[in-house]
C-alpha cells in the first residue's frame, strides 16, 4: 500500500490524496479484520454479527462501526485475553505526547480544511475516534466530493502523517502474522506476513500435523492462531482483497485497495440470519425437578421414536455399569444419536443407578421435518457448563473470587455433592468451541460412580468408551417409514418395493427417511429416492459441511474421490492410487481412518479379509456437489479414472474379494497399452504399492510386463516374480512362481539361477519327468556357461538337478538317460556317466544318445 502512495507522488497532489485515502481505507479494514478475528464465538454469535454485517457493507463507514462495537459494544466482552492489551491502546483515553494523541489530532486537523465546523481536539481523545473521523474525511471528499488540486496538496502531508503513525504504531500491526497452505501430507507451509514469525514454527512438528486442523488463509496470532476472515489472499502473498459489498446470495464483492483487482466470495458462510436464535427443542429445561427416581432437567423423550433394541441394550449397559466413566455415542449428523440418548436416559431414570441425570446441550442446529433450523446452544466452553450447572443446582452462593463456578463443577464431576452418582450429558459435543480442550477438562476430573454421556459426529480424543450409531436395521428403517408415511398420510403411496428402496438408498438414516418421505407429501407423488436427496441442499450441508469443513486436506481428497465413484473400493487401490505419483509419503491410512471416525465413510470388510470403503449414499451425494468446485477436481477425475477400472462393487459382490478388482484394473491397463491410449508406467506404480499388501499382484503385474515387453522384459518379469515369492515363500502357488522364474532364467541365459529355480519349484514334489528331462537338456546344451564354471560350482548347480532325475530312473527312457549321464559328466563323475548311459543302451540298445556319450567316454573325453 506504501508502495502505491509513493509512485502516486510522483504524479500529481490529487493522485497522492487519494491513494492516501485507500491507504487509510486500508487500515480501517485490516484493523477492523485483526479485531473480528480475535472475537471467540459464543452462544449469542456475536463475532458472527459483525462479520454478517460487514460482507455485506458498501461503505467504510460500517467498518469502523463494527470495529466500535468489537472494541467497545457487545462483542468486545468476547474478545480473547491476549487481545486485551491491543483493545486497551486503541480505547484508552490518551492526551498530548502520546501517539495516539497525536494520529487522532493530525486528522482532525486535516478535516478542517474540508469540514471548517470541525472542532479540534478538547481534552484527551481514544485512537479509535480516527477510524469514524477517517471514514467521514473519506466520504466527504473521494465518496462525496471533489477537492481541488490546492486543497489536495494542503491535506496530503497531514494526513499522510496521521496515517503514518497509525501504521507505524498499531499493536496488531506488529503481532505474528502468516499466510498458511496446507498440503495434503499434512505439512503446512507457512508465509510470514509480519511480526514474530517463530510463533508458526510449531506448526511444523508431526504433532501438530496430526492435531490441528487450520483451514487454507491468513492467521494473526493472539497466543493461539486466529484465522482473519476478512483479508483474503493466497500462498504468493501478492495481493490482499477485503469484502466490498454487492452481496448476492451466492457470492460478494472482495476488492483490492492496493491492485483496485476484484474476486467473488463465497456468501454461504454468511446466510444466515445475524439475529438472536431461539433455543433448541433438546435445550435442556431450566431447572433440576424430579423425573421418576431421579433429579433432571432432561428435555422430553422424542415423539413417534422407533425402537432399536440391540443398539439401546447396548448402550444401557454401557451407561449402567461401573467401569468406562466416559462413553460417547459417535455417528453422522441426523443419524439419531440424540434421540437414542434421550430414550434410554429417560429409561434410566426410572432405576436408581443416578442419584441426578444433568443436560447440557452444545446443538446449533435443529434437524426439523421441514429443513434444518439453526439454534441457539446452551453451552459451548467450560465456563458455558460450570455457570449452566451452577445455576441448575442452586451452588451460586458458594461463588467467589477464590472459587469459581469452573472449580465448583470440577469438585462435581469428581464427587457428587447430592449423595449419589451423577450422569452428565453432553448432546453435539462437536459443536463445543475446542471439543478436545473441553473433553481433556471432563477426563481429568471425572471419578466413578459419576459418568459422562457424549454425542457427536467425530471423536478428535481418546480415553473414551466409544460406542458407534450408524443407520438403522432394515427393519427398523421400515418401521420408521411406515409411522411417517402414516402421519404424512402417504402411506398409500409407499409399497414394500419402494419402502425397502427408501431403506437402501438412505442407508437407514433417519432424518434423510423424513426428509424424503416429507417431499412426497408435498409433490404427492414418488420418485427415485436418489433424486429427492439430491434437490436437498440444506439438508445435506447440515448434515456434512461442518464436518467436511474440519478434514484435513488428504482427508478432504479421498472423500472426494470416494463421493466420485460410487461403488465399493478396495482401500489398498485407493492408498495405492494416491501414493503413486507423490514424492513425499501421505498417510492415506490415517486419512480413512479420519473420515472413519468423521462417520464419512464406512468400512466393509470382504471374505477374503481385503477391506473396502464404502460412502453412504447422502453423504457421497454430498462430496460430489463438493468436487465440482474442488480447486484439486482435475486431478481426483484421474484417480477416480484409474479406480473405476476396478470395476463397480456393491455389497453383494464382496463375497469374491479383492482379486477380480485387481485382475479388471490388470485387464483394462493391458487393453489400454495395446491401444497406445495408456502406457506400463501409468498403471505400474498402482500395482506395485497394491502388491506390497496383495501379493497375488506381482504376478499379475508380471504378466502386464512380459505382455508389454516380450522376451526382452524377461529380467523386469523375473524380479516382478521374485518379489511375490519374497512375500510368499512357502505357499503352494509358490512354486508355480519358481518354475515361473526357472523359464524366464532361461530366457536370458541365466544357468546357475534357472537350475537353482527350478530345483525350488520341483525339489519337494514330484515333477513330470518329461519337465526334468527338458530342463537338464537345456543345461548341457550351455556348453559355453557350463566350461566358465569351476568344479566346485558345478557339483553344487548340477547336483540337485541330478538327484531329482535319479529318484526317477527307474521311469526314464534311454534319452532321458542320456541327459541324465551328461549331467554326472559334468558334474565331474564320470563313472557314473558311463553307468547311466548304458543303463539307457540296456533299455534301447540303438539309443544314439547313449551310444554317442559312451564313445566320448571312451577316447577320454
Amino acid at each position: 500500500m506504501n508502495d502505491r502512495v509513493n509512485r502516486s507522488r510522483e504524479d500529481s497532489d490529487t493522485a497522492l490524496f487519494h491513494d492516501l485515502l485507500y491507504a487509510g481505507e486500508f487500515l480501517v479494514r485490516l484493523t477492523t479484520a485483526a479485531i473480528v478475528a480475535a472475537i471467540d464465538d459464543d452462544r449469542d454469535r456475536h463475532r458472527y454479527r459483525l462479520l454478517h454485517k460487514i460482507v455485506r457493507a458498501d461503505g467504510i463507514g460500517e467498518w469502523s462501526s463494527v470495529l466500535d462495537d468489537a472494541l467497545v459494544g457487545p462483542a468486545s466482552q468476547h474478545l480473547v485475553p491476549t487481545a486485551k492489551e491491543d483493545r486497551r491502546l486503541l480505547t484508552e483515553r490518551v492526551g498530548p505526547g502520546n501517539w495516539q494523541y497525536e494520529a487522532v489530532r493530525l486528522l482532525l486537523e486535516a478535516q478542517q480544511y474540508i469540514d471548517t465546523g470541525k472542532q479540534p481536539i478538547a481534552g484527551k481523545v481514544q485512537l479509535r475516534s480516527w477510524f469514524a473521523s477517517f471514514s467521514e474525511l473519506r466520504n466527504k471528499t473521494r465518496g462525496h466530493g471533489a477537492p481541488t488540486a490546492m486543497l489536495c496538496s494542503k491535506i496530503s502531508p497531514i494526513l499522510e502523517e496521521s496515517i503514518k503513525i497509525i501504521s507505524d504504531n498499531n499493536p496488531l500491526f506488529s503481532r505474528p502474522w502468516a499466510y498458511l497452505h496446507r498440503n495434503l501430507s499434512g505439512k503446512y507451509r507457512i508465509v510470514p506476513m509480519g511480526g514474530d514469525e517463530s510463533v508458526f514454527a510449531s506448526l511444523k512438528t508431526a504433532s501438530a500435523m496430526s492435531r490441528s486442523v487450520y483451514q487454507n488463509g491468513t492467521y494473526i496470532s493472539f497466543d493461539t492462531l486466529r484465522r482473519v476472515e476478512l483479508l483474503n489472499t493466497d500462498a504468493d502473498v501478492s495481493d490482499f482483497f477485503f469484502p466490498n459489498g454487492a452481496f448476492k446470495g451466492k457470492t460478494f464483492e472482495l476488492h483490492s485497495l492496493i491492485s483496485d483487482n476484484r474476486q467473488d466470495g463465497d456468501a454461504s458462510p454468511y446466510l444466515a440470519s445475524a439475529s438472536e436464535l431461539p433455543v433448541s427443542e433438546t435445550h435442556g429445561v431450566g431447572q433440576l425437578d424430579v423425573m421418576n427416581n431421579v433429579w433432571s432437567n432432561l428435555p422430553p423423550a422424542p415423539s413417534s421414536y422407533v425402537a432399536r433394541p440391540a443398539l439401546e441394550k447396548e448402550i444401557a449397559s454401557i451407561l449402567t455399569n461401573d467401569r468406562h466413566p466416559i462413553v460417547t455415542l459417535v455417528g453422522r449428523g441426523g443419524i439419531g444419536k440424540t434421540s437414542l440418548a434421550l430414550q434410554i436416559l429417560h429409561d434410566i431414570a426410572t432405576t436408581s443407578r443416578f442419584e441426578a441425570i444433568l443436560w447440557f446441550s452444545a446443538r446449533d442446529i435443529d434437524l426439523l421435518p421441514q429443513g434444518p433450523k439453526i439454534v441457539k446452544p446452551q453451552v459451548l466452553t467450560e465456563k458455558d457448563i460450570s455457570s449452566e450447572f451452577v445455576t441448575m443446582m442452586g451452588y451460586d452462593a458458594e461463588l467467589s473470587p477464590k472459587r469459581t463456578a469452573i472449580d465448583i463443577m470440577s469438585d462435581s464431576l469428581r464427587q457428587s455433592t447430592l449423595g449419589g452418582p451423577l450422569l452428565f450429558v453432553f448432546d453435539n459435543f462437536e459443536t463445543m468451541r475446542n471439543p478436545v480442550d473441553v473433553f481433556s477438562w471432563l477426563d481429568s476430573n471425572v471419578r466413578l460412580p459419576n459418568k459422562i454421556l457424549i454425542t457427536s459426529r467425530f471423536r478428535e480424543f481418546k480415553a473414551d468408551y466409544p460406542i458407534p450409531v450408524s443407520g438403522m436395521e432394515e427393519l427398523e428403517a421400515q418401521a420408521l417409514i411406515r409411522q411417517t408415511s402414516e402421519a404424512l398420510g402417504i402411506l398409500d403411496l409407499i409399497d414394500e418395493d419402494y419402502c425397502r428402496s427408501i431403506s437402501e438408498e438412505s442407508d437407514g438414516h433417519p432424518y434423510v427417511i423424513k426428509i424424503m418421505l416429507g417431499e412426497i407429501a408435498d409433490r404427492k407423488k414418488t420418485g427415485r429416492p436418489k433424486r429427492i436427496i439430491a434437490r436437498k441442499d440444506d439438508v445435506l450441508d447440515a448434515l456434512f459441511e461442518r464436518t467436511f469443513a474440519n478434514l484435513s486436506p488428504l482427508s478432504s481428497r479421498v472423500f472426494l474421490t470416494l463421493s466420485g465413484w460410487r461403488s465399493l473400493v478396495p482401500q489398498l487401490a485407493v492408498e495405492a492410487v494416491l501414493l503413486r505419483d507423490q514424492s513425499e509419503q501421505l498417510d492415506v491410512s490415517g486419512a480413512v481412518d479420519e473420515l472413519v471416525r468423521m462417520s464419512l465413510v464406512q468400512i466393509v470388510t470382504a471374505p477374503d479379509n481385503s477391506e473396502f470403503l464404502d460412502v453412504p449414499l447422502t453423504a457421497a451425494i454430498f462430496g460430489s456437489r463438493k468436487l465440482t468446485v474442488s480447486p484439486i477436481k482435475i486431478i481426483i477425475e484421474n484417480d477416480i479414472r484409474l479406480l473405476q477400472d476396478l470395476g463397480a462393487s456393491s455389497i453383494h459382490s464382496l463375497k469374491e474379494g479383492l482379486h477380480p478388482k485387481i485382475m479388471s484394473l490388470v485387464t483394462k491397463a493391458a487393453s489400454r497399452i495395446s491401444e497406445g491410449k495408456q502406457k506400463l508406467v501409468d498403471v505400474q506404480k498402482v500395482l506395485e504399492f497394491v502388491a506390497q499388501s496383495y501379493p497375488p499382484a506381482w504376478l499379475l503385474l508380471a504378466d502386464l510386463y512380459q505382455d508389454v515387453n516380450g522376451e526382452d522384459g524377461s529380467s523386469g518379469t523375473a524380479e516382478y516374480v521374485r518379489r511375490y515369492i519374497e512375500q510368499v515363500p512357502d505357499d503352494e502357488a509358490s512354486r508355480e512362481a519358481w518354475a515361473r522364474l526357472a523359464n524366464l532364467y532361461r530366457h536370458t541365459n541365466d544357468l546357475i539361477a534357472a537350475c537353482g529355480a527350478f530345483v525350488r519349484a520341483f525339489g519337494a514334489a514330484d515333477a513330470p519327468l518329461t519337465e526334468i528331462s527338458t530342463m537338464a537338456n537345456w543345461v548341457n546344451n550351455n556348453r559355453t556357461i557350463i566350461a566358465n564354471l569351476d568344479q566346485t560350482d558345478k557339483r553344487a548347480v548340477f547336483g540337485s538337478l541330478i538327484s531329482l532325475m535319479e529318484r526317477r530312473i527307474d521311469e526314464a527312457s534311454a534319452t532321458d538317460l542320456s541327459r541324465l549321464a551328461w549331467l554326472h559328466l559334468h558334474a565331474d563323475d564320470s563313472e557314473r556317466a558311463r553307468q547311466i548311459a548304458e543303463l539307457g543302451l540296456a533299455k534301447e540298445p540303438g539309443n544314439r544318445y547313449c551310444q554317442r556319450l559312451i564313445e566320448r567316454l571312451s577316447t577320454g573325453y
